[in-house]
């Protein structure tokens, strides 16, 4: 079962094609962005009707059905896949405990599909070689482990469009190649940190990732049920956040203080309520906008905030 968006950017060929698949590998699609709380209770269901061995689904939708989720499933897979947004750790304890099962994480794109999975047996992702060649480069040079750069993929099956060393606009770990647990001898990359256009400029000189404000807010969970952080001047940002009851005004200058710790005081933080931050069409929830335009090759790796 996918939690998935199953036609978008297709033509009609496309899309029967892919529901003739569909129906012969038993795979059964359920749209991601059509979710609502009340429609929860149905998919929940669907899921014990069709006893799925596996459940792949975006990060936002799992988290979506996990979190305050008073169901319980009849059905256990045998694992399930998250991809598109970070897959926290917040989110894959509470995805876990509500399937019973282990989460695995998988870095894809719309480009080249599925290019990493995470390995059962460490922390790292085994990048399907056969197909891609993944380089992790800072500085203009390879990325040395435990050290963050930017991915650049070349497709090794794509003959009628090549595409080399394509700078994707994601950010990973480099981590130590070499044996693994697993047995596996597939190249390794470690957590995947987010997009080099979610990189936001603080005054202070600081470049802090995107995934730094999802480790952030784990400490704000009772407050703040979802965040969205939006920027479009250096040194300026907004902090939209859809509130709980527990958010106060103290608790908002707390988080403020809190951010200048890592941003420095002459960075002008807002903090904004809204109702709700919307998906996109695709069924992805975007925590971190900017608009500044940077080349993650051209950034001092030293003013980089790695948390």
């Amino acid at each position: 079962m996918r939690l998935w968006h199953q036609t978008l950017g297709m033509d009609r060929s496309q899309i029967l094609k892919e529901k003739i698949d569909a129906w012969f590998m038993k795979r059964k699609f359920v749209p991601a962005f059509e979710m609502t709380e009340e429609s929860v209770q149905s998919l929940f269901q669907l899921i014990d009707d069709f006893q799925p061995y596996l459940i792949d689904g975006y990060a936002e939708s799992l988290n979506f059905l996990s979190i305050g989720s008073r169901l319980n499933l009849n059905w256990s897979p045998l694992a399930v896949m998250s991809s598109a947004q970070e897959l926290t750790q917040a989110t894959r304890i509470r995805v876990e405990a509500l399937f019973g099962t282990k989460i695995y994480d998988k870095y894809g794109s719309r480009e080249f599909s599925g290019i990493a999975y995470q390995c059962a047996e460490s922390d790292s992702h085994h990048v399907q070689d056969e197909s891609y060649i993944v380089e992790i480069l800072a500085e203009g040079r390879s990325a040395r482990p435990g050290e963050i750069g930017e991915v650049v993929i070349t497709d090794l099956n794509n003959f009628s469009t090549p595409m080399i060393r394509y700078r994707i606009g994601d950010l990973a770990m480099a981590v130590q190649q070499g044996g693994c647990p697993c047995g596996r001898n597939h190249s390794k990359i470690g957590s995947i940190s987010g997009r080099t256009q979610a990189l936001i400029a603080c005054a202070n000189g600081v470049w802090l990732p995107g995934t730094f404000f999802a480790h952030f807010f784990k400490d704000f969970e009772f407050a703040v049920r979802h965040f969205q952080i939006f920027q479009e001047e250096i040194g300026h940002f907004e902090v939209r956040v859809v509130p709980t009851p527990l958010l106060t005004k103290g608790m908002e200058l707390k988080i403020i203080k809190e951010l200048q710790v890592f941003t420095g005081n002459e960075t002008i933080i807002r903090l904004i309520r809204v109702e709700s931050i919307p998906l996109l069409r695709t069924g992805k929830r975007t925590p971190v906008i900017s608009r500044v335009k940077t080349d993650f090759q051209r950034l001092d790796s030293s003013n980089s905030e790695r948390n």
